[in-house]
């Protein structure tokens, strides 16, 4: 399953992420030898594209993020907010930002919010201070609603402290919070209808700990019994709208690392719990599942990396051996996985630890294969913000058109019109129209006509 490997000598923790033609970013974890240290941008071959250096020898082990307009922005140890061009050029850099997280949410308006002790920073998308809210107990995690009007976050909750979740206005005006005995620092999961999936326990009995369901208005809709989760557990939902996530369950009188499956009116469809030692599967960060359901997720103790079916079947795993892995995989369009890896914030001989696996099942069919007949595929990721991939199949030169639809049946935008030869292609849209305008969150159609085929998928658009 692995096509590639790649050195990364100093690491890479919270990383790669994902671009515009699969263009992987990512800072490293580790102190750099030299009075410099880096950011790089890696092809989906494994060639590196370009190398920025930073200022110091401390390590660029934020989590980065690529905005709609491919800007990159990472956070290095260094306390400083740097922004790039797609070509690695500086677009401006900001001192004094001491928020180095494994995730930095940015707003639909492009501004970056920022947790830095106990104040949101809110920073424009050209560096400057916008506002800064005081939040007593202010946690990293930080996510929109669908419309991007209201955001959800956590406060205090971490070492088994009480804590809360919260929804507010842009400004940290409070809508409704719901108190814990304790909660973690898993990143919130908002579904397309708002309502909110974490991790916590009962106010009243600490002992009752719970994957809850928030409806938007911060009422319980239902909750899940666990007996225990990781400090950086995070569920995620599949395109049916099953709930999954990582947690502990007590099986035949022990407790267990699960993977779990639950509907989306919280019951149960399946748990499977993992076997062996527990550092092998102690999987401390958000699963990811791809367009089919399956789930990947990986150790953070020297274990393995695991992907696992909709029905709960673990369909390979990836020796890790002595790294760790703290991160979500990025999924290209083509349904390849890449993982960075790492040891340690001093160890500066990582070798082959940015990986590319491709799932068999997912994969694009070796150079030479013939492809019998026309098909249209699912986007991925659905829904999505800034943009998604749409891949089709063509059997022989043919006429096709690719357009989206509205629900009203309106053309909003023509995609593909010519002829093309045959192969798997790929074609990406970024959420706006023929004029160029950004269309509004909801449900559209593509549709695929070449020769005497036809077809037609639904994709859900987010702002």
């Amino acid at each position: 399953n692995v096509i590639w490997r790649k050195d990364m000598p100093l690491g890479i923790l919270y990383g790669p992420v994902i671009g515009y033609d699969d263009v992987l970013y990512m800072g490293e974890r580790a102190l750099s030898p030299a009075n410099v240290n880096y950011f790089y941008a890696v092809d989906k071959n494994g060639n590196n594209l370009w190398t920025f250096e930073t200022i110091t020898s401390l390590p660029n082990n934020g989590g980065p993020i690529v905005a709609k307009d491919s800007t990159i922005y990472f956070l290095s140890a260094s306390a400083r907010l740097y922004a790039l061009s797609s070509d690695g050029s500086l677009k401006w850099s900001a001192s004094g930002i001491n928020a180095n997280w494994r995730f930095h949410p940015m707003a639909k308006n492009g501004d970056i919010y920022l947790a830095i002790g106990d104040t949101l920073v809110i920073i424009s998308p050209i560096g400057a201070i916008k506002n800064k809210i005081p939040i007593l107990h202010l946690c990293p995690p930080i996510v929109f609603s669908t419309g991007g009007d209201t955001m959800f976050f956590k406060t205090g909750g971490l070492s088994e402290q009480p804590g809360n979740i919260n929804a507010s206005d842009l400004q940290g005006n409070i809508y409704w919070t719901h108190h814990f005995a304790f909660h973690n620092w898993g990143i919130p999961l908002v579904d397309n209808s708002n309502k909110v999936y974490v991790f916590g326990s009962d106010s009243i009995n600490p002992a009752n700990r719970f994957l809850y369901c928030f409806n938007p208005d911060g009422t319980v809709n239902w909750q899940y019994q666990l007996s225990g989760f990781l400090d950086h557990a995070a569920p995620t939902i599949d395109k049916n709208g099953n709930i999954l996530l990582n947690a502990r369950k007590i099986i035949n009188s022990e407790e267990r690392n699960c993977i779990i499956s639950l509907d989306y009116y919280g019951n149960e469809n399946w748990v499977m719990p993992f076997e062996g030692d527990w550092d092998d599967h102690y999987i401390n960060h958000g699963l990811v599942c791809d367009a089919e359901g399956k789930i990947y997720c990986g150790s953070s103790y020297q274990g393995n990396f695991y992907c696992i079916d909709s029905t709960g079947e673990i369909l390979w795993t990836l020796d890790l051996g002595e790294y760790e892995y703290d991160s979500c995989p990025a999924i290209g369009s083509d349904g390849t996985l890449y993982i960075g890896l790492h040891i340690s914030s001093l160890f500066q001989n990582h070798q082959q630890n940015l990986i590319a696996i491709r799932d068999e099942v997912n994969a694009v069919e070796p150079p030479g294969t013939e492809i019998l007949n026309y098909r249209l595929e699912q986007n991925y990721p659905n829904p999505f913000n800034s943009f998604t991939t749409i891949r089709y199949a063509l059997p022989k030169l043919s006429k096709i058109s690719l357009k989206i639809y509205n629900l009203s049946g309106q053309r909003v935008k023509t995609l593909i019109e010519e002829e093309q030869g045959s192969g798997w292609k790929t074609v990406n849209w970024d959420g706006t129209d023929d004029n160029g305008k950004e269309l509004n969150s909801g449900v559209y159609f593509y549709k695929m006509q070449a020769g005497n085929y036809s077809a037609a998928r639904k994709l859900m658009l987010i702002r």
